[in-house]
């Protein structure tokens, strides 16, 4: 589906969501390249020794959750761009407003079968990927 190969940092501590999430992309578009992180940690790690296009992750992790993730990341010169797109269990809207506050370019409900995962996967691409202009330098790797 996309012309250029993405890359995409997937931060999800549950091995089975991370499952979905990885199947559907590659059903939907095999160019996307995703990267796996289970904790905040390593997506920090990952961030530094890579460039990506996108992040996509859950706010509840082991050791520092997502909020701080999300707060660490718009912090630094290097990542403060990248469009992070939040997925996750909780529907609270207190939670919805903290990750907006910490940076969040959008926040997501989890879908609850394989089928929605899909269909969140092909809206991903064709927002994100297809149709949003990313700023200057970002759609450049390092």
């Amino acid at each position: 589906m996309t012309s250029t190969p993405k890359r995409l940092l997937l931060v999800e501590d549950d091995a089975h969501d991370a499952r979905f999430v990885m199947r559907a992309f590659a059903q939907v578009d095999k160019s996307i390249e995703l990267v796996l992180a289970t904790d905040a940690d390593e997506a920090l790690g990952q961030l530094a020794s890579g460039h990506f296009d996108y992040m996509l992750m859950d706010i509840k992790l082991p050791g520092s959750d997502g909020i701080e993730l999300l707060r660490r990341v718009r912090k630094s010169r290097a990542t403060a761009l990248i469009p992070i797109i939040v997925l996750t269990s909780s529907i609270n809207p207190a939670d919805a407003l903290q990750c907006y506050g910490a940076g969040a370019n959008a926040y997501a409900a989890k879908p609850s079968s394989v089928i929605e995962y899909r269909r969140f996967a092909e809206a991903f691409i064709r927002f994100w990927v297809e149709s949003t202009i990313l700023p200057p330098g970002m759609s450049a790797r390092r």
